[in-house]
This record gives C-alpha cells, sequence and structure tokens, in this order.
C-alpha cells in the first residue's frame, strides 16, 4: 500500500513539476529580455534620464507624457503607424489566407508553390528593405529603367510620398505573407474531412464550404494572425529605414523610428520610453479588443 502511494506521488510530482522544469529556461529568458526590460522602461518613462546620465536622475511623473500631446513629430509618426496597421493587416489577413485556401488545394507541384511563396520570409528585413530599394529608386532602380525601356517616362518611385507609402505597403505584405499563409495552412489541414464530406452529401459548394465550415473552424489561427500582424506593423522598423529611411517628407516615418532617433540621437531615453509605452498600451487595446471580438463571435 506504501508502496503504491509512494508511487502516486512520483506519478503527481512528474505532472505538475516536471512540465515547469522544461518550461523554466524559456520562462527566464523570456523574463531577462522581455519582462524586465519593459519594467525599467515603464519605470524610466516617469523620470528625465538621458542616453548619459551618470549622477543620477529625477522622478518626473507624467511629464513625459504630457509632452507627447504637444510633440507634433511624435503624433505625425503615430498617425502613420495606425494608417500603417489599418491598411496592412488586413491585406496580409486576406491576402496569407486566400495563399494558404490555394496552396491546399489537390495541385501538381505543390510544395514548389508553397517554397516560392515562403521565401521571402527567410529575407532578413534590412535585405528585404535594401532589395526593393534597388528596384524602385528613382536614378538606377530597375523598375525604371524597365519603364524607360519601353518608351515612358520615368517615374519619382521612391521620391513622391504616396508611392513610398505604397512601396513600404508592398514590401511588407510580399516579405510576410509567406509566413502567416502557413499558420493558416495548418489551421486548413486541421480541420477534420468528414465535415466536407456531410456537406458533400448535402449539396453545399465551394462558397457555402469555406464559409460556413472552413472559415469558422480556424478560428484560433485568424485570431493569432491578427494578433501577430498587428503587433509586427506596429514595431516595423528596419525595413522603412533601409527602404526609405522614413521619408520623403516623412510619409514613411513611423513610430518606432522617432522612438530610436530620441533615445539614440537626441538621447532623451525618458521622452523615448514613454513613447514606448504609449505604443505598448494601444497593441494591448488592439489585442484585448480582438480577443472580446472573437469570445463574442462564440458566444453568438
Amino acid at each position: 500500500m506504501a508502496k503504491v502511494k509512494k508511487k502516486e506521488r512520483g506519478v503527481e510530482f512528474k505532472q505538475k513539476v516536471v512540465p515547469y522544469m522544461f518550461l523554466a529556461p524559456n520562462l527566464l529568458i523570456f523574463s531577462i529580455f522581455i519582462i524586465l526590460p519593459a519594467l525599467i522602461g515603464l519605470y524610466y518613462s516617469f523620470t528625465d534620464v538621458t542616453l548619459f546620465t551618470f549622477d543620477g536622475f529625477d522622478f518626473i511623473g507624467l511629464k513625459n507624457y504630457i509632452k507627447l500631446i504637444d510633440n507634433p513629430y511624435f503624433i505625425a509618426a503615430f498617425m502613420n503607424t495606425i494608417k500603417l496597421v489599418l491598411v496592412v493587416v488586413p491585406l496580409m489577413y486576406v491576402i496569407s489566407l486566400t495563399l494558404a485556401v490555394l496552396i491546399v488545394q489537390p495541385l501538381k507541384a505543390k510544395g514548389l508553390f508553397r517554397a516560392v511563396y515562403y521565401w521571402p520570409v527567410m529575407i532578413s528585413a534590412i535585405v528585404v528593405g535594401i532589395m526593393w530599394n534597388w528596384i524602385l529608386a528613382g536614378n538606377f532602380g530597375i523598375f525604371n529603367a524597365f519603364v524607360k525601356m519601353i518608351g515612358l517616362e520615368s517615374m519619382k518611385t521612391l521620391t513622391d510620398p504616396t508611392f513610398a507609402w505604397w512601396s513600404v505597403v508592398f514590401a511588407l505584405v510580399w516579405s510576410r505573407a509567406g509566413y502567416y499563409m502557413i499558420i493558416f495552412m495548418a489551421a486548413l489541414l486541421s480541420i477534420p474531412v468528414p465535415l466536407y464530406e456531410a456537406s458533400d452529401i448535402d449539396g453545399a459548394n465551394k462558397l457555402q464550404k469555406f464559409m460556413y465550415i472552413t472559415y469558422p473552424a480556424i478560428r484560433p489561427a485568424r485570431l493569432m494572425v491578427f494578433i501577430l500582424t498587428t503587433m509586427e506593423i506596429f514595431k516595423v522598423y528596419p525595413l522603412v529605414v533601409t527602404l526609405t529611411g522614413g521619408g520623403p517628407h516623412r510619409a514613411t516615418y513611423f513610430t518606432v523610428q522617432y522612438v530610436y532617433e530620441v533615445a539614440f540621437k537626441e538621447y532623451q531615453v525618458g521622452s523615448a520610453s514613454a513613447m514606448s509605452m504609449v505604443m505598448l498600451l494601444i497593441v494591448t487595446i488592439f489585442t484585448a479588443a480582438n480577443f472580446f471580438i472573437s469570445k463574442r463571435g462564440e458566444n453568438v
């Protein structure tokens, strides 16, 4: 009897403690490199600390946050970021879902198409920005060279604010849609086949199958893609800096670039930390709103 109880305690210990032992290294890394810096940034946002403060710094309360209201550069960068999120996130969502639906169909050379669509994801954001800069550059870009070849006048491309902004949108979607396609594809492949067989018996067409079986079944993947794309676009930086540098006329100047310049060019770490906390709050609100909408949809 004692041996049985001892064995049960051993099994209970393995079930309750061992999983956390495997998680401990990741939790430690996450705490050191994510949670701790976030808490330090939150504290710095209430101070006048600079990058080269060696003799201490003062606690100034909400002054850094109040200054943001009257900061035209922050407001402009923030509005550009919101605009980018509102455009890129739906585009990324629709395109990646469409690619996933197409790629799970019984097509020839399906593996080749998967590799082609996923290939841009493996390229560094910096390399993507440099590559598209070479293609779209006004003076020596491949795009304008082709335009001249067919007898048309060269376009302003990256020197035109509107064209430059849409160039950033295109480069972001081109480079990241394949990643979210894989998430959607995994969700699509996990849908039970009998559901589709039953719909065939009921005479459902392809659109009805997608609307009433496929789309509801991938709800968790849809939520994940929305959250990940929103977070990614809010913090976009390397691709934009190498593609447009934030120009022309600050048309592609986004919040993360401004935070970086305030912190490492103007050395105002306190102000930059306040901006980062505002961005964190906005991303949290976006995520919480989507969770709420998704949860409400499940209960309807």
